[in-house]
């Protein structure tokens, strides 16, 4: 299942790579969302790897209007063929594919793809989390002074304003912060120890599954905003290294009510 996910990933990152610098065909879907002709090509190359592999297997993915594959499957890819498009559809060089496996309600298996950096993320259930064959693990900063938060951007209208009262709860008690564009590479930036911390008020699963992993299995803590358990349908997520968790949350839960 693993080698199927970076087959999968590689497959779609050969083609963002390659139209990259091309010319788009920008599609809004929404206030704040759009869709470029490199995500549905990346989607389609994704779809074939797994459906070759596993045709039994769900498929629940971005650009596709329903899931694919067999009802009652014990198995479900959550897939986004371009994390970050935005930024790709824009020429900025920080988007990724990201894949994830759920199987019987847990996450199996998490690869995040960045094509143009050659970075391949990717975790396993159990056996750790890992950037290009190195083992990854969470920073040990304990203190929130000396933490780095990736704040993603909401799109809709409410949880933008979430969005703006965690920065400002935030703002004087946190090191510095980054809006990168890409929750899947935000999560892996946490797993990899580049950050301490992730939160993002509106996401998607395919947004959060692969690297929602990523943190758990580098010895990080993922959970909703207010401390409660996080789920594949939650609609937002916090990461951390674990150690300014309760911190963070102190402060950002009074924010989202």
């Amino acid at each position: 299942m693993l080698e199927t996910a970076v087959a999968a990933a590689h497959a779609a990152g050969q083609i963002l790579k390659e139209r990259f610098e091309q010319p788009h065909t920008v599609t809004s879907k929404g206030l704040r969302d759009v869709v470029t002709e490199a995500d549905l090509m990346a989607q389609e190359a994704i779809v074939a790897q797994v459906r070759g592999r596993f045709p039994e297997h769900q498929i629940l993915t971005e650009e596709a209007h329903r899931a694919l594959g067999t009802a009652g499957s014990g198995c479900r890819w959550i897939v986004d063929p371009l994390d970050g498009t935005t930024n790709y559809a824009r020429g900025i060089p920080y988007f990724c594919v990201s894949i994830a496996l759920e199987c019987a309600g847990e996450l199996q298996v998490g690869v995040v793809y960045d094509p143009l950096g050659g970075r391949l993320f990717h975790a396993v259930r159990g056996e750790g989390a890992y950037l290009n064959g190195r083992r990854l693990h969470v920073t040990g900063c304990a203190d929130l002074i000396g933490s780095l938060l990736d704040l993603g951007w909401a799109r809709s209208p409410a949880a933008r304003e979430a969005s703006m009262r965690v920065s400002s709860a935030l703002g004087p008690a946190i090191g510095s912060v980054r809006t990168m564009g890409s929750a899947a590479l935000g999560l892996a930036a946490v797993a990899a120890g580049w950050e301490e911390a992730f939160f993002h008020a509106e996401l998607a699963p395919w947004d959060m599954a692969a690297g929602v992993l990523l943190v758990r299995e580098a010895g990080g803590t993922v959970t909703l905003p207010n401390g409660e358990p996080w789920g594949l349908f939650s609609g937002m997520c916090l990461a951390s290294n674990g150690l300014v968790h309760r911190a963070l949350v102190e402060r950002i839960a009074p924010q989202m009510a």
